[in-house]
């Protein structure tokens, strides 16, 4: 999507005060009231991956998905960082495919 292009470098900086950390939490609980405490998640419009690494760092097996090169870039920087196992795919939301199943998904934000 040509509008994250321009911004995807800065995107954090412009993101700096969402609390992702309570989302994280929120989501915990949630997937926890549906028995999903570990295994294979999808954040789906992922972006740079703030809340992809949350998640892994929780235990959860991720798979980020988004449409734009230029913000999975930036996720995969993080994900070089932390040293955690997520798995980005550069995919349409509206037409994307795995090769297998999840047990959630998650969407946040402005996806």
């Amino acid at each position: 999507m040509e509008a994250y292009t321009d911004f995807a470098s800065v995107y954090d900086e412009l993101m700096d005060n969402t609390p992702y950390g309570q989302w994280c939490d929120n989501i915990l609980n949630v997937l926890g009231e549906y028995g999903i405490r570990d295994g294979l998640v999808l954040d789906m419009g992922c972006g740079t991956g703030s809340l992809t690494e949350l998640l892994a760092a929780k235990g959860y097996d991720m798979i980020g998905v988004d449409v734009s090169e230029d913000m999975l870039q930036e996720a995969i920087e993080k994900r070089a960082e932390s040293g955690l196992p997520i798995l980005y795919l550069l995919q349409d939301m509206r037409e994307f495919e795995l090769y297998g199943t999840v047990r959630a998904v998650v969407s946040i934000c402005d996806s």
